[in-house]
């Protein structure tokens, strides 16, 4: 495996670690460990398969390409409208989200009101995008490094204050199990990044599979330890009780000071670096769709056509963590499976797609689709 690869495999993974982690304690502790775990590994499953999908759709139309071109190509006008249409609900959802995580934070550490610090860090978010792509590049670049430092950390800590006993309790229902379907498709959301990877690897098929297996495995593995720690740290009825991210670090920690130190720097890492990852996306997805000018006027006003909405819906539901992460889910797999079934059944009716094509034939595809349904389903159902 060489350092090209180890490179794609690193963005695939870090495309998935962040704040979609915080919400799977809060989401599966009800569950009880055995059952949040299985529900971890059969949605790793679908998204590994969901992405060999794209990639087998990339990999016909070649390098350079992205998925709102390919989509054109294949559905029209028409499914280019849903998919661009869905990632647009997708990335204000997520932004909602993290908004919501961070004005329970900041408020944590400063004591000021969540919804004062939700703006003030919405304004300072607005400068830093108006500075440019390339400082927001870097700056989370770093910023992600120290957040995985600051994860491993938080494990260390978590795991001096470990009870077993709590592992085993949980009321996994089907109702209950059925309902954590979108927060947990939106933890492997690093389908965006495939096009990208096809153009930075090349057509080899055999690496791409690769890279798309274990980059999404790592993530896996973080997500099977967090899950691990942060369960036995507290009961499944206190987990279920949480609404936000500062009210789980004061959970999982125990009232620890320096324990709730530690969590509480990892999960604002991890919630600033996917936020502007997220961020920096619909800002050049608002400039390009609106033909926005790239001045530093055109720049605000951008800014202001991204931050404004998510404000909005933060400051009104300021415990919105895991509904806005839901929805975020139900909009993801719009654009990362069923659009692709539609799509690979088509181009294989047309006898396209020889180059690579995903294992399992239609009854895979047939299966996935349903999978799919069902995530989107899971947001309107309570348990």
């Amino acid at each position: 495996m060489n350092t090209k690869m180890i490179g794609a495999i690193s963005v695939v993974a870090g495309t998935s670690i962040g704040a979609g982690m915080l919400g799977l304690p809060i989401t599966l502790g009800n569950l009880g460990f055995a059952t949040g775990a299985s529900a971890l590994v059969f949605m790793w499953i679908v998204a590994a398969y969901s992405a060999l999908m794209l990639l087998e759709i990339n990999l016909e139309f070649g390098q350079g390409v992205n998925f709102n071109y390919m989509t054109g190509k294949i559905l029209g006008r028409t499914g280019q409208l849903i998919g661009t249409g869905s990632v647009f609900f997708l990335l204000y959802c997520l932004i909602v989200a993290y908004l919501s995580g961070l004005g329970g934070l900041v408020s944590n550490a400063t004591g000021i009101d969540p919804r004062t610090g939700t703006i003030v860090f919405t304004a300072i978010s607005i400068v830093i995008l108006v500075a440019g792509t390339h400082f927001v590049v870097q700056a989370n670049k770093f910023l992600f490094i120290v957040m995985l430092v600051a994860m491993l950390a938080s494990f260390v800590a978590l795991g001096g204050h470990m009870d077993l006993s709590y592992l085993k309790q949980g009321d996994p229902t089907p109702g209950a199990l059925f309902v954590t379907f979108p927060v947990l498709i939106t933890s492997f959301g690093y389908h965006v990044c495939i096009p990208s990877i096809v153009t930075y690897i090349g057509e080899d098929k055999k690496s791409l599979i690769r890279i798309l297996i274990v980059g999404g495995a790592v993530p896996s593995l973080c997500y099977f330890f967090w899950l691990l720690l942060s369960l036995s740290s507290t009961t499944p009825e206190q987990l279920a009780a949480m609404t936000n991210v500062d009210a789980l670090v004061e959970l999982i920690s125990g009232g620890i000071g320096w324990v709730k130190t530690v969590v509480s720097v990892f999960a604002a890492l991890a919630l600033i670096t996917s936020f502007f990852g997220v961020s920096l996306s619909l800002f050049d997805l608002v400039a390009e769709t609106f033909k926005r000018k790239d001045t530093n006027m055109g720049r605000i006003g951008t800014g202001l056509i991204v931050f404004v909405p998510p404000l909005i819906a933060s400051l009104l539901a300021p415990d919105g963590f895991i509904a806005a992460l839901a929805h975020a889910g139900a909009a993801f797999t719009v654009i990362a499976v069923l659009l692709p079934c539609i799509m690979i059944w088509k181009m294989r009716a047309a006898g396209l797609n020889q180059k690579f094509r995903a294992l399992g034939g239609r009854p895979a595809i047939v299966a996935s689709f349903l999978c799919g349904v069902a995530i989107i389903l899971a947001n309107y159902v309570h348990a």
